[in-house]
């Protein structure tokens, strides 16, 4: 069946809308895909850098620090080694306090007097050949105990307490309030810095770092808070994409829209002027090489002289139904060349002139025996959804033309089922199965399998877009006798029909 919609569902700003629409809903759409991909892409991303702050930070302190206090450091405690201790090089932000501690039992630190300390559980590192003893404090629980290193300066050490609110502020300035870090040195207490209370109802994703230069295992948490801020960003993104997209859409309709409008009325002024015309490409037998008949090609040759190409306008008729006009005038030229024309003479139509009504209007206002020798090459390029109408509009005008004839037999919507459905006993081979003859091309078994069933059935066959002796041969070696393509003529205007007409060797 035929759908035919409310004129509202026509109306060009309810398309604006949708489109406008569209990009929103789909961005929309996509957003919480792409949240969760952009949380998993940041999580990993911030645990490497956490992972690789913590190498860092321990590995160069050990390496640059340690090495000046050997150097610097007079290992008595004296104003000289407390300011040294108190410097940027021994005391960065990573530390909380550090304490030289003297074979002798004499300490002090980098605040001044010793400071007491207590650690619960202690393990030696050899890290780049330096024995490097990690410690936990003694604490209430994960939150509050701290790291400690002590370093061995020979008889000395060099005690090394973490400061917990550097890897807090690490973790706050990666995405604030939304990790929470579990720190877990083999054979040590665990710590765990970061946000004290991690909501999960939401989101939750967690994954661990092993330090092998450490031994140390990092295991980052991730839940509502980092979800809902990627949300809100790449919320931000994809909205402030798809205006861009909508509004540019929204511009590409408009210009669209009006040069639909545009070709639309120029049409209409080009039937008024009758600026429609028809060429004519001759069909020969290539048995004795006579003209059998000729299809009528529509062309628009403008007031201006300019000749507009058929694919420039007629998609766009066939939608409009400015195709049924552009026909009317055109079959009213036809008429008038019928007496010069060799042969039958075939006009393309599309489904909607049969469900229309158009040409048997036309017989009834035509009452001519030259008529007779109109035939109509019915295309595939839209379905016919009226059946009924379409096949009482050909038994009608059957008896009234030369035959109806299924154009580009194969590539369209009906194809066997128009044959059988409608009666039709005559068929034009397509260029695409033509241009297969002498290549691989797997469609060439396709032709073969029509060409067969044209005999089969009896049917008459017009071989198009016939470019080569080649083609013409093998067609022929075939049984397809009546030939059409630019190897015999290119289209031609009336004028130059009947100069081509001439040259022939049936021509006078």
């Amino acid at each position: 069946m035929k759908w035919n919609f409310p004129r509202w569902c026509l109306n060009p700003w309810l398309h604006t809308c949708l489109i406008f629409l569209l990009p929103i809903l789909l961005a929309a759409a996509l957003q919480p895909l792409i949240t969760s991909y952009s949380v998993e892409q940041r999580f990993n991303r911030d645990l490497n850098e956490i992972a690789l702050t913590f190498v860092n930070g321990l590995d160069g302190f050990e390496q640059n620090n340690v090495e000046q206090a050997f150097a610097e450091l007079s290992f008595t405690c004296n104003a000289d080694d407390i300011a040294l201790l108190n410097s940027p090089s021994l005391s960065p932000a990573i530390v909380r306090f550090i304490q030289l501690e003297l074979a002798n039992g004499v300490q002090c630190s980098n605040i001044g007097p010793a400071v007491n300390y207590q650690f619960d559980h202690t393990r030696s590192l050899l890290i780049d050949s330096q024995q490097v003893d990690i410690a936990t404090t003694v604490a209430a629980n994960e939150r509050t105990r701290s790291i400690g290193y002590i370093f061995h300066l020979g008889v000395h050490r060099l005690v090394v307490l973490t400061n917990s609110s550097v890897y807090n502020e690490i973790l706050s300035n990666l995405c604030d309030d939304c990790y929470q870090l579990d720190i877990y040195y083999q054979g040590l207490s665990p710590l765990q810095r970061g946000a004290e209370i991690l909501e999960q109802s939401s989101a939750f994703i967690e994954d661990s770092r092993y330090i092998n230069v450490l031994d140390i295992t990092l295991t980052l948490k991730a839940g509502d808070v980092l979800y809902w801020r990627e949300f809100s960003r790449i919320g931000v993104m994809l909205f402030v994409a798809a205006l861009i997209v909508a509004f540019l859409a929204v511009i590409f309709y408009w210009n669209w829209q009006s040069a639909r409008v545009s070709l639309g009325m120029l049409i209409q002024k080009g039937i008024s002027r009758k600026e429609f015309i028809p060429f004519y490409q001759p069909i020969i037998d290539c048995r004795s090489g006579e003209v059998v008949g000729q299809e009528m090609l529509v062309r628009w040759r403008r007031f201006d002289g300019v000749l507009v190409q058929p694919n420039q306008f007629i998609p766009y008729a066939e939608d409009s139904g400015l195709i049924l006009p552009i026909t009317d005038l055109i079959l009213e030229r036809v008429y008038q060349d019928l007496p010069q024309l060799k042969g039958w003479v075939s006009v393309n139509i599309v489904a909607q002139h049969l469900e229309s009504g158009l040409l048997s209007q036309w017989f009834s206002s035509h009452p001519d025996p030259r008529t007779k020798r109109i035939s109509f090459e019915l295309t595939e390029r839209k379905p016919i959804t009226q059946f009924e109408l379409a096949l009482a509009e050909m038994k009608a005008v059957t008896p009234l033309c030369h035959d109806f004839k299924l154009d580009d037999f194969g590539t369209g919507f009906g194809g066997f089922s128009y044959l059988q459905r409608l009666g039709i006993n005559s068929i034009k081979i397509d260029k695409m199965f033509i241009d297969t003859i002498g290549t691989q091309d797997l469609k060439g078994a396709v032709l073969d399998a029509i060409i067969a069933f044209g005999r089969e059935s009896q049917m008459d066959m017009v071989a198009e877009g016939v470019e080569t002796q080649e083609q013409a041969d093998y067609l022929a070696a075939k049984g397809v006798y009546q030939h059409q393509g630019y190897f015999y003529s290119r289209p031609l205007a009336f004028e130059d029909l009947l100069r081509f007409y001439q040259k022939l060797p049936f021509g006078k």
